[in-house]
């Protein structure tokens, strides 16, 4: 895919450190090296060597653990030996758990350069003291006891949540969260919006103001607009920032002022490849990172699974280095399909819902061609006689009049292995890499 000059810039730097990428990789990383056969080489353009390049997968850094993306002149004992670095495990399912060589320093390098695509991070001194408010099982601290605030905090960083599991929770954690904040009041929050959303739910239910901070930095999962929605609510003065990477790749774009998401041009490569002509959508593609600077673990178009709609032109930010990007629209693994065989993204999915009142969350399933199952928790407007037509005509008109839709309201939802939440998926097996011939 030849994305339009006008919507990717970049400079002559950023071009020389792609070809440095490359010659580092295929001359001295040893998974990379049986790669090289496939390198048109240094007279070919940039963009014509990496995509000649096969694809990253995890299966690949399964497979190729521990030295097969780590530099030859690097030794794994004593990098462990100095602390420089240690391994970490991405959650996820049996197919999507990695065991990655970690080095904090780059992460935090990579961190901060994204910190600048945002104006109200990039006036903050990084780094900076903050709360945390995930699963245990993506970070922070695991423990099945409720651990008091001084065992949650780690340097300049609190930990909210100690629970494996949402389900966890009970009223008195919630209330501790929120008094926790108000104590802490940390400039920044960064959060797993589907479990900051059911704080925010809960304060509006029980009338209670929640301390403000200054950054709302949303990670670890897709962001539904309907817990959005009730994250600006909560916090109504604060910057809400929508934060896109990965274990593997870092930080790869970051949500500006504008409400745009751009690359992280000085800590990666961004190559973009649009779905099939036939779905009608050329601005909605999958994305294969490249990673800079990364003294231990090297990144070469790796598939980071999920589907991105750019963002055409100019943005009123003023930022215009590598992509813009509109949104991110989910994992390619959870797209569904109208009737007629349509694409249809997480985010299209959520976008519809998300304008029926008093819904607060959902999982949709395609059983089959054009039987969806959709399950839905909500708040006082459940009780409404039109509030599942509402539910009924959201999903027509994303699905069309061909769909039979089966819609069921429950009082909770039961979150993924690695305790996040999966929105939409096909009950039934579809060739992912025919979705982009």
């Amino acid at each position: 895919m030849v994305i339009a000059q006008e919507d990717f810039h970049c400079t002559e730097e950023f071009d020389r450190r792609c070809a440095g990428l490359l010659e580092l990789a295929l001359g001295h990383v040893p998974l990379y090296r049986t790669w090289r056969q496939f390198d048109p080489g240094p007279a070919a353009g940039l963009r014509q060597r990496f995509e000649a390049l096969p694809v990253l997968t995890k299966a690949d850094m399964r497979q190729s653990f521990p030295l097969g993306l780590m530099p030859d002149w690097q030794d794994l004992k004593q990098g462990l030996l100095r602390e420089e670095i240690e391994y970490t495990f991405t959650s996820g399912t049996t197919s999507e758990k990695v065991v990655n060589i970690w080095n904090q320093d780059w992460w935090n390098r990579c961190e901060a350069a994204s910190w600048q695509l945002n104006s109200t991070l990039a006036a903050l001194p990084y780094p900076q003291r903050q709360a945390k408010l995930a699963s245990s099982l993506n970070v922070g601290i695991n423990c099945e006891e409720d651990l008091p605030m001084d065992h949650r905090v780690l340097g300049s960083t609190l930990y909210l949540n100690e629970k494996t599991s949402i389900l966890q929770w009970q009223p008195r954690h919630l209330r501790r969260m929120a008094a926790e904040l108000a104590a802490w009041q940390p400039p920044v929050l960064e959060a797993n919006p589907s479990l900051l959303a059911r704080l925010c739910f809960w304060a509006q239910d029980n009338g209670t103001a929640l301390f403000c901070p200054r950054a709302i930095v949303l990670t670890f999962e897709y962001p539904s607009a309907i817990h959005l929605a009730a994250i600006r609510r909560a916090f109504p003065a604060a910057q809400v920032v929508s934060s896109y990477g990965s274990t593997e790749a870092g930080f790869v774009l970051e949500q500006c002022e504008c409400g745009l998401l751009h690359q992280n041009t000085r800590f990666c490569r961004v190559d973009f490849v649009p779905v099939a002509a036939r779905f009608g959508q050329p601005d909605l593609g999958r994305i294969f990172v490249s990673t800079f600077d990364n003294p231990w673990n090297v990144i070469l178009r790796f598939d980071v699974g999920d589907l991105v709609r750019l963002h055409r032109g100019p943005c009123p930010c003023g930022r215009h280095e590598g992509i813009t990007v509109r949104a991110v629209e989910g994992r390619i693994s959870n797209v569904t399909f109208d009737p007629q065989g349509g694409l249809v993204t997480t985010r299209q999915v959520d976008d519809s819902l998300s304008a029926v009142p008093g819904i607060r969350d959902y999982h949709l399933e395609q059983r089959d061609k054009n039987h969806y199952f959709l399950q839905v928790v909500a708040g006082a407007k459940k009780t409404e006689k039109n509030f599942e037509k509402m539910l009924y005509n959201a999903l027509e008109s994303v699905y069309g009049i061909g769909g039979v839709f089966e819609i069921v309201v429950v009082e909770e939802l039961l979150p993924g292995p690695a305790g996040k939440f999966r929105r939409t998926q096909a009950d039934f097996s579809f060739d992912e890499r025919g979705l982009f011939q």
